[in-house]
C-alpha cells in the first residue's frame, strides 16, 4: 500500500441531492437561477438518473427534436427519456377540449391519474403558470405539493425567478445555480438552499457544464492506491519539455518552454497537496528520465517526505543518483543523521546559499528541473528587511540567467504574502494561479492567459495522473 493522494471525482449529481431525492417515496425539487445558468442541463441530469422507464419532460422552452439537438448525449441514454412540448397543451377559452381547464389544471388532473412512481420536470413553471391569476397558481402548487407526496411522485420545477414566494415553502427541496466571477473569468455555483428531511453535508458545489453535461466538483480529498506504477513519461519537442501531463500540456501550448523560469502561486488555503497535484507529474518525469531533480522545499518540508511522496511511482536508482535537495539546517540539527540525497543549508547568509545552489545546477548536464519553495528563502533568511532581500534577487536573477542559458526548467512556488512574490513574477515565462472553491481547487493561467480549470487526480492508472475539467 502507497502513499494516501489525491483521487479524481466522477459525480455527476451532488449527493446531497441524490440522497434526498432517492430516500424519499415522493418529492419535489425546486431549481433555480437566471438563464444560462444550467438549471436545464441539471434537470435533465437527475432525470436521466432517477426517472427510469416512467420519466417524462415537460418543455415549454423548446421542441423535443431542439432539445435532443442541444444535448445529444440523451439518445446515448440506456432509456430514452421521454419529452413532451407542453405548447400543445394550452387550451383557450373557447375550447371545449378541457373544457375552460387552463394548462396548469390540465397537469395537476393527469398528475392526479398516475398509478405508479414517476418523476416528472417541468422546464420551465414560470412558462406555465404565467398567464394565470396568482390565486389560482398558489392553489395548483399547494394541490400539486400534495399529490406529490400521495402518488410517490418525484417532480422538478425549474425556474428563472429568484424571488422568495410561496411555490419556496410547499417544495421539499430548492437549489440555486448561478455564475460567479474569479480574477474577471466565470465559474459555476451550485447552492442548496433546503432539502427535507435530509442532513446537507456541504451546500455549495462547483460545476460545469462541459459537453452539455452537468458535472459538479467534489472536494480535493485524499485516497489510498492499491496497487501503484511507475509513470510513463510523456515526450518532449524541441522547444517544450513536457509537464508531465497532457491536461496540462495542452493548457500550457506544449509544456514548459526549454530554458524558463516558472510560477505557480498558491494560495493561503491550498494545501501541500494541491501544489503536488501540479507539480508531481513533472518531478516524476524528470526522475523516470534519468534527469536532474533539484529540489529546494517549502518550509515544513524535506527529503524525507519527497522520497515518501514519489517513491512508487519512480525508479529508485534513478531517484538515488538524480535528485537531490537543499535543506535548510540550524545548529541544532548538525548531528542529525541525513540522506545522501540532502545538501544542508545553514542559512547565514542567503548571498552565499543561492551562489552554492547555482554551482551546483551549472555542474549537472540538462536539462534539469529546479523547484523553489520561495518561503524557505525568505524566513529562515530574514529577507523582509535591509539589503538581504535585494541580494537574493541578485542572485535569483543569476540563476534564472543561467536557466535559460542552458535549457533548463525552475518552477518556483510563491504565494501573495512573500516579499519576493511580484519581483519574481515579472521574470516568470508561465504565471499559474492556484486557488480554492467549496473545497475543490482552481486553476488558471496568467501567462498564458486561460480560464478556470478543476484540479482532480485521477489515480485509475496507478500513478498521480493531473486532470483538469474546464468550467463551461
Amino acid at each position: 500500500m502507497t502513499l494516501i493522494i489525491v483521487q479524481m471525482n466522477d459525480n455527476i449529481i451532488p449527493p446531497d441531492i441524490l440522497d434526498a431525492i432517492e430516500s424519499s417515496k415522493g418529492f419535489s425539487l425546486l431549481v433555480k437561477g437566471e438563464p444560462g445558468t444550467g438549471k436545464t442541463t441539471l434537470a435533465l441530469e437527475l432525470l436521466k438518473r432517477i426517472g427510469g422507464v416512467s420519466g417524462v419532460y415537460l418543455s415549454t422552452r423548446v421542441t423535443p427534436a431542439s432539445l435532443y439537438g442541444h444535448f445529444p448525449w440523451l439518445e446515448e441514454c440506456d432509456r430514452p427519456i421521454n419529452v413532451i412540448d407542453t405548447t400543445k397543451f394550452f387550451v383557450s377559452a373557447d375550447s371545449c377540449t378541457f373544457g375552460l381547464q387552463s394548462f396548469p389544471e390540465v397537469l395537476c388532473s393527469r398528475l392526479e391519474k398516475i398509478e405508479k412512481p414517476a418523476t416528472v420536470v417541468i422546464d420551465s413553471w414560470d412558462a406555465v403558470t404565467f398567464n394565470e391569476e396568482e390565486y389560482r397558481v398558489r392553489m395548483l402548487e399547494a394541490t400539486i405539493a400534495e399529490l406529490v407526496r400521495q402518488r410517490n411522485i418525484k417532480l422538478i420545477f425549474v425556474s428563472e425567478n429568484m424571488d422568495t414566494n410561496p411555490l419556496d415553502y410547499m417544495v421539499d427541496g430548492i437549489v440555486q445555480l448561478r455564475d460567479i466571477r474569479i480574477d474577471y473569468r466565470r465559474a459555476r455555483e451550485l447552492f442548496i438552499k433546503k432539502l427535507r428531511g435530509t442532513n446537507i453535508r456541504q451546500p455549495n458545489y462547483p460545476f460545469t457544464l462541459k459537453n452539455g453535461r452537468f458535472r459538479c466538483f467534489m472536494p480535493f480529498d485524499r485516497n489510498e492506491i492499491q496497487k501503484p506504477k511507475k509513470q510513463a513519461p510523456t515526450p518532449d519537442t524541441e522547444t517544450h519539455i513536457s509537464t508531465g501531463s497532457l491536461d496540462l500540456d495542452r493548457l500550457l501550448g506544449g509544456g514548459y518552454r526549454r530554458g524558463s523560469f516558472n510560477i505557480v502561486e498558491v494560495g493561503s488555503d491550498i494545501s501541500t497537496w494541491g501544489f503536488q497535484a501540479i507539480v508531481g507529474p513533472t518531478v516524476r518525469k524528470f526522475i523516470n528520465q534519468k534527469n536532474w531533480f533539484v529540489d529546494i522545499p517549502c518550509c515544513g518540508r524535506n527529503e524525507e517526505q519527497l522520497r515518501r511522496l514519489q517513491n512508487d511511482y519512480v525508479d529508485k536508482k534513478n531517484y538515488n543518483e538524480r535528485v537531490r535537495v537543499f535543506e535548510v539546517h540550524t545548529s541544532t540539527d548538525a548531528d542529525e543523521q541525513t540522506s545522501d540525497n540532502v545538501i544542508p543549508l545553514k542559512a547565514e547568509s542567503i548571498g552565499a546559499d543561492l551562489s552554492k545552489i547555482k554551482n551546483f545546477i551549472l555542474e549537472l548536464g540538462p536539462p534539469v528541473l529546479t523547484i523553489i519553495g520561495v518561503d524557505t528563502l525568505e524566513f529562515p533568511y530574514n529577507l523582509r528587511g535591509g539589503d538581504k532581500l535585494g541580494t537574493a534577487i541578485k542572485e535569483l536573477n543569476r540563476h534564472i540567467t543561467n536557466t535559460k542559458t542552458r535549457g533548463n526548467v525552475d518552477i518556483a512556488r510563491v504565494d501573495p504574502g512573500l516579499s519576493m512574490t511580484q519581483q519574481l513574477i515579472n521574470m516568470a515565462s508561465t504565471y499559474i494561479k492556484l486557488m480554492s472553491l467549496d473545497r475543490t481547487i482552481i486553476l488558471h493561467g496568467i501567462k498564458p492567459e486561460t480560464g478556470l480549470y478543476n484540479v482532480d487526480i485521477d489515480i485509475s492508472e496507478g500513478y498521480p495522473e493531473l486532470r483538469l475539467t474546464p468550467y463551461v
